[in-house]
C-alpha cells in the first residue's frame, strides 16, 4: 500500500488516509493504526524500483546481515579478537529464530536492529558524553518506536546503563536529556493518534496478573530459541556482574552495562504488557544473551578479555562455547506459510483463459484463519493491486472485534449466505478445512460446500498449504453462469463484473 501511494497512487487520491481506506477496501490485510509505519516505509522503499516478493526477502536478509554486523561490534568492544566477533555474528545469523525470520516479511528483524543501533549510540555517549550520541540514540529509539511499539522499552535502557556502568553523574548531564526530543517529537504523536486502537489489540489484565502467565511462557521460549549453554553462560555473566558490585567497584564496564539493560529493557513489554504470546517478541534479547554469555564463558574461564597473551585460547573457548550453541538449538527452518502465492496465481490464470476484459475486477472471497486470510490477501495485493478486490470471511460474513471478541456469524442458512454471496458479486471463493474449534461462519459454509448446499459454486482446484508446521489446503471455487432458461448452471465461471 505504501509502495503504491508513494509510486503515483497519490496522483490520484493525494490524501494518504483516505488512499489508505480505499486500499484497504480492496486488500483488508492490517488495520490502521495497530503496528506503526517504520515498517512499511522501508519496505516500500525497496518495493518502489522491484515489485516483487523476492525483493522484500532480499531486504529482510540485508536488515538480518546489518544486525550481524553490530553483534560483531558490540563483541569488539567487549575485547574479543575478530574472528571470535564474527563468530559471535555467524551464529546469531545461523540461529534458527534468525533464519526463519528471513523468510518471512516482519518487522520484528528491523527491531532488533533499531535497538541495537540505540544500544551502540548511548555506548558511545558513556564513553564520550557528547550531545550528538545522545541524540542519535533518541533517534533509534524513535524508529524502533515506530517499527513496532513494544520497543517503548527502551526508555529503561539509559538509566539502566547508566546504573550498571556505575556513571550516575550522567545522569545530571544536560545533553542526556538531549535522547528524549526526537522520541517526543517523532513516536509520540503516533502513539497518541493511535492509543484507542491499539487498546484494542489487547489481550486484558493488569500487568501482575499477565506476569504470571508470561513469564513461564517466555522462559520457556528463551530455552527453545537460545538453549540451555546459552542461558547457563548467561547465568555466569550474572554472577560476574553481582560479584563486581558485592566487590563495591565502581561499576560494570560500560559495554556489559548497556548490554545489560538492553536486555532488561527488551524484556519489560514482553513481561508485563498484555500484547499476547509469540517467540519474535523475545527477539530483541537475543543479541543480549550472546554476547552477555560469551563475555561470561571467556570471563569465567580466567582470561583476560583485553590482553593480548593467551588469546587463541579465549578464541577457542568462544568458539567452543558458540558450535554448543548451535548444535544445541539446530532444528529445520520451514517457510511458515504457503500456497497462497499459487492460489492467485491460479485464479488470475482462469480468469485470463477465459477472457474478457482484460482490466475487469476480479472479486474473491477467503475463508480461512487469520494467517491463511492475511497471507491470500498479500499474495493478491502483490500481484495485482488495480485488478483484484478481496473480501476477508472474517469481515464480510461475521463480526467481532480485532481480536475476534464479540464474535457473531452474519448468516444462519445457505439462502442468507447466497444473498450475502450475490450481494457481494463475487466471482471467487477461496477456502480450507476448518479444524476443530473453528469459527461458525468457516465451519457452515465449509460444509454447505461440502453437501452441495451452495451449487453455484465450481470446486476448480485444490492447493497444497502449510501454516507453520501445520498442512492444510486452499480450494478454489468459481461461481457457475446464471442459466437463462432457468435450468441449471453450467461449469464455467461467470466473467468478470
Amino acid at each position: 500500500m505504501v509502495r503504491d501511494y508513494l509510486g503515483g497512487g497519490f496522483i490520484g487520491q493525494p490524501h494518504p488516509m483516505r488512499y489508505a481506506e480505499e486500499y484497504y477496501a480492496r486488500f483488508p490485510k492490517v488495520a490502521l493504526g495497530h503496528y506503526p509505519p517504520g515498517f512499511y516505509l522501508v519496505a516500500a522503499s525497496i518495493l518502489l524500483p522491484f515489485r516483487a516478493g523476492a525483493a522484500l526477502l532480499l531486504l529482510m536478509s540485508a536488515i538480518a546481515a546489518s544486525a550481524g554486523m553490530l553483534v560483531a561490534w558490540f563483541g569488539r568492544r567487549l575485547g574479543f579478537g575478530r574472528v571470535s566477533a564474527v563468530l559471535l555474528a555467524v551464529t546469531y545469523l545461523l540461529l534458527p529464530q534468525t533464519r526463519t525470520y528471513t523468510s518471512l516479511v516482519m518487522a520484528d528483524l528491523l527491531l532488533v536492529l533499531f535497538t541495537l543501533l540505540a544500544a551502540r549510540s548511548f555506548l558511545r555517549f558513556l564513553d564520550s558524553g557528547t550531545s550528538g550520541d545522545s541524540f542519535l540514540f533518541g533517534c533509534w529509539a524513535a524508529g524502533a518506536i515506530l517499527t513496532k511499539g513494544s520497543a517503548v522499552g527502551l526508555a529503561f535502557l539509559p538509566p539502566l546503563a547508566i546504573f550498571f556502568s556505575g556513571k550516575l553523574s550522567r545522569f545530571f548531564v544536560p545533553r542526556l536529556w538531549l535522547a528524549p526530543v526526537p522520541v517526543l517529537v517523532l513516536a509520540l504523536p503516533w502513539i497518541w493518534l493511535t492509543l484507542g486502537i491499539t487498546r484494542e489489540g489487547m489481550q486484558g489484565g493488569d500487568p501482575a496478573s499477565w506476569a504470571s502467565r508470561s513469564a513461564p511462557f517466555y522462559s520457556s521460549a528463551l530455552i527453545h530459541e537460545t538453549g540451555w549453554i546459552a542461558l547457563s553462560a548467561l547465568l555466569s555473566a550474572i554472577f560476574l556482574t553481582i560479584k563486581r558490585f558485592w566487590q563495591m567497584r565502581c561499576g560494570e564496564r560500560d559495554e556489559v552495562a548497556v548490554l545489560w539493560a538492553l536486555l532488561l529493557a527488551g524484556a519489560v513489554v514482553p513481561i508485563l504488557v498484555p500484547t499476547g504470546f509469540d517467540h519474535r517478541y523475545l527477539m530483541p534479547l537475543v543479541p543480549s544473551i550472546l554476547l552477555l554469555g560469551a563475555w561470561g564463558v571467556s570471563s569465567l574461564l580466567g582470561r583476560r578479555i583485553r590482553s593480548t597473551s593467551g588469546a587463541w585460547q579465549q578464541q577457542l573457548s568462544v568458539a567452543l562455547f558458540l558450535i554448543l550453541v548451535l548444535a544445541e538449538t539446530a532444528r529445520p527452518v520451514w517457510k511458515f506459510y504457503t500456497g497462497a502465492s499459487t492460489s492467485i496465481d491460479l485464479i488470475l490464470a482462469a480468469v485470463e483463459e477465459r477472457g474478457g476484459d482484460p482490466q475487469g475486477a476480479v472479486r474473491i472471497l477467503v475463508i480461512s484463519d487469520a494467517t491463511g486470510e492475511g497471507a491470500l490477501v498479500a499474495a493478491g495485493a502483490l500481484v495485482g493491486p488495480k485488478r483484484l478486490r478481496m473480501d476477508r470471511g472474517s469481515k464480510f460474513l461475521a463480526r467481532s472485534d480485532w481480536m475476534g471478541r464479540g464474535y457473531a456469524s452474519a448468516f444462519k442458512s445457505p439462502g442468507e449466505l447466497r444473498e450475502q454471496l450475490v450481494a457481494g458479486t463475487f466471482e471467487f471463493l477461496v477456502i480450507d478445512p476448518p479444524p476443530p474449534g473453528a469459527v461458525e461462519h468457516w465451519r457452515s459454509v465449509h460444509q454447505w460446500l461440502q453437501d452441495g448446499g451452495l451449487p453455484e459454486w465450481q470446486a476448480l482446484a485444490d492447493v497444497p498449504s502449510w501454516r507453520r508446521q501445520s498442512e492444510s489446503r486452499f480450494r478454489i471455487y468459481a461461481i457457475r453462469s446464471p442459466d437463462p432458461a432457468g435450468a441449471g448452471g453450467s461449469a464455467l465461471p461467470a466473467g468478470p463484473n
